[in-house]
């Protein structure tokens, strides 16, 4: 499970930011929380709010370019090319853009993080949480400033590949590097940055990509198969599949998998593509339709679907970016309920998203420490805070009993867009 999240100057956040999915001391919802290894209080839900452009999207963009780097910075110069990082907008260029995560894979508790500037490594290391103490100390398996290394002398495994390291380019991590290699630590960290998914719905490029996989489509026009029909042509996993569908009221009666044959430049490529069947009221047969006669909303809730259900079947943890966007209110709540459900997520997977949907913002819905504003100064840097860190105007924090959806939008917790009346020359 993720414990924190940490970046600084990186596009609209210029100071250290930590989105903290740690559980604080409240008592709402205590069933919400899980007991992680060392006795950690996590969160499975955290909710981002804020107002256009006020930096939410960055949050989840920064931890999906974080992911990006320990996977790929090993690997052609064509991924270089394409993702630089970006700090922020007004900061000085000698300062480092810098990522850090918190996180538990397997009873061991990891802290991992690097500062890249001009795609240049400045500064990384990993550490892992003593199991033999019962306070908060850490040993560290390797440290990297510039070009130089040091490896712990228990990690003996690391220790050896040091040569192989001295090899490395300064745009690379060493991590990556060590991915490479079997060793037990390096892999927990790799294998949870692998498992731990950003999705991105404000992106009209991911639907229609999603869509074209529906209908069995790559990015060339060569065939792929969609993460659904996987789980269509699976009966235990459909079975859960269509009775989610019947329980959100799509009109679907079933889903299933057709296979076309295709002719492409003299070449047959056999697809298979997604079709729902939809009952007829008076003669009660089923009929078949293509996946693109449903709505975007409904196509939107069979992809995002896909990656829910891998993420509660393993346990791994899920960024999306505005959730909320074509999803009515009622199946807002509905997804976030079955990440809080521990009979539905019996593997404690986590769900953290941006949102401007504030129906489901209120006590019956989230802890305190689930709720999460963006808010941007007038120097144009962001902050983030949490509802349950934040205090009014009085110095004093926010009770449970507050109307968190309406008193945002009046603006208690600021993080609302600066409306002005547009004036006529």
């Amino acid at each position: 499970m993720l414990h924190q999240f940490s970046f600084k100057n990186f596009k609209s956040f210029k100071e250290e930011v930590t989105l903290d999915m740690l559980a604080s001391p409240i008592k709402e919802h205590v069933e919400d929380v899980v007991i992680d290894c060392f006795d950690e209080k996590v969160l499975k839900v955290a909710a981002i709010y804020g107002a256009n452009a006020s930096g939410k999207s960055n949050i989840i963009e920064a931890f999906r370019m974080m992911r990006l780097l320990v996977l790929n910075s090993f690997s052609s110069s064509e991924f270089k090319l394409f993702h630089s990082v970006e700090g922020h907008w007004f900061e000085k260029e000698t300062v480092p853009t810098e990522f850090s995560v918190l996180f538990s894979k397997k009873n061991n508790i990891y802290q991992y993080g690097f500062s890249i500037k001009n795609d240049i490594i400045i500064e990384e290391y990993l550490y892992k949480r003593n199991p033999k103490l019962k306070k908060e100390d850490f040993e560290p398996i390797f440290n990297r400033k510039n070009s130089q290394i040091r490896v712990a002398n228990d990690f003996k495994d690391v220790n050896e590949t040091s040569k192989l390291l001295e090899l490395v380019s300064d745009e690379t991590l060493y991590i990556s590097v060590l991915s490479q290699l079997k060793i037990e630590s390096i892999s927990d960290v790799i294998e949870w940055f692998k498992d731990t998914k950003t999705i991105d719905y404000g992106n009209p490029n991911r639907e229609a990509f999603g869509l074209r996989k529906l209908r069995g489509y790559g990015p060339m026009r060569n065939s792929i198969e969609s993460d659904l029909v996987q789980i269509i042509e699976d009966i235990d996993e459909k079975e859960k599949l269509e009775n989610f569908i019947k329980s959100i009221d799509v009109g679907i009666e079933k889903l299933g998998v057709k296979e076309e044959i295709d002719s492409f430049e003299e070449e047959k490529l056999t697809r298979k593509i997604v079709v729902s069947y939809h009952k007829n009221p008076d003669t009660k047969e089923l009929k078949i339709t293509p996946i693109t006669s449903e709505s975007s909303g409904t196509i939107k809730m069979l992809l995002l679907y896909a990656d829910i259900s891998r993420s509660l079947k393993y346990g791994h943890t899920l960024f999306v970016d505005e959730l909320d966007a074509k999803l009515h209110p009622l199946l807002l709540r509905y997804i976030i309920i079955m990440f809080h459900d521990n009979n539905l997520n019996k593997k404690n997977a986590q769900l953290i998203f941006s949102t401007q949907e504030v129906f489901t913002l209120d006590k019956e819905t989230f802890r305190r420490d689930e709720i999460w504003f963006v808010d941007k100064d007038d120097a144009g840097s962001s902050e983030l805070y949490s509802l349950d860190s934040y205090v009014d105007e009085d110095n004093k924090k926010i009770r449970n009993d507050a109307s968190y959806g309406k008193d945002y939008i009046l603006g208690r917790y600021n993080s609302i867009p600066n409306l002005r009346k547009i004036e006529d020359d």
